[in-house]
């Protein structure tokens, strides 16, 4: 990875998974499949979405992994163990870093393929920017549900 864009862009997805591990390490086995009057969902939830979102675009499309998502399951509920999740996680890490090391800097301007329609069009730079956007929203909403579950 020799690219000033492409290293700054691991390095960002890499700290932003590991700040949704920390979350889910946080919360209990007990509120992680929970939510709050007014939050539509859990915080396994969020983080499975997080897991299929970034498994989808990055290690799929763009790294050719075999990844399969399935989008509607992502949102339907989920009772898995805390230690499934976490390794979820690890594996997204894992499938993220091995895609990125796989792009070229001339493919950043090429356009992103299977895209949500909004963003048809653009480069597979902005939509790494969006994707780590995305994660570090949902991963700021996490926290938030998990302070409010635990009191804390």
């Amino acid at each position: 990875m020799e690219n000033a864009f492409l290293s700054d862009i691991s390095e960002i997805l890499h700290r932003d998974v590991e700040a949704l591990m920390n979350e889910v390490h946080l919360i209990s086995e007990e509120n992680l499949w929970k939510s709050h009057p007014g939050i539509i969902n859990s915080a396994g939830t969020i983080a499975y979405h997080l897991c299929g979102n970034l498994r989808y675009f990055i290690g799929e499309v763009l790294g050719n992994d075999g990844y399969v998502r399935d989008k509607i399951k992502e949102f339907e509920p989920q009772y898995f163990t805390k230690e499934i999740l976490i390794q979820e996680i690890r594996d997204t890490q894992l499938s993220v870093r091995n895609a990125l090391m796989k792009i070229t800097p001339q493919q950043l301007l090429n356009p992103m393929p299977d895209t949500p329609p909004q963003h048809k069009g653009r480069s597979i730079q902005f939509f790494l920017i969006q994707l780590s956007c995305h994660l570090s929203r949902h991963t700021g909403q996490l926290n938030y549900l998990r302070r409010i579950l635990e009191n804390k």
